[in-house]
């Protein structure tokens, strides 16, 4: 499996096989996706219907779809379809700004 991090390194992106070098992340992305790890977050368990959609589930949890990458970094997912599957824990940290809606049952929707 590839390294999760390298997986969204900004300089390793291309498009057509060409590298992206427009590309300019601020301090404070950087910051967030280097200290990931140490953010605060809670468990919480996949449910049905969400199976390989990193999308679907950032909306519920954290009211915008935008955030699935979150979701798959953190969880060093480099494949929804067969890593993202109902039944699965996984974490989901906690993001500044964002709506964060987890019941006791490790799971809400949005």
């Amino acid at each position: 499996m590839p390294n999760p991090y390298e997986m969204y390194n900004a300089s390793s992106v291309t498009h057509r096989n060409k590298p992206l070098t427009i590309l300019n992340l601020s301090e404070d992305f950087n910051n967030f996706i280097e200290n990931m790890d140490d953010l605060p977050h809670k468990i919480a368990i996949i449910p049905e219907g969400v199976d390989g959609r990193p999308d679907l589930l950032a909306h519920q949890i954290y009211g915008t779809e935008k955030l699935w990458w979150v979701i798959m970094l953190a969880n060093k997912i480099d494949n929804a379809k067969t890593q993202l599957v109902s039944g699965k824990k996984i974490f989901i940290p906690e993001i500044p700004g964002y709506a964060f809606v987890i019941d006791e049952n490790g799971f809400s929707s949005y």
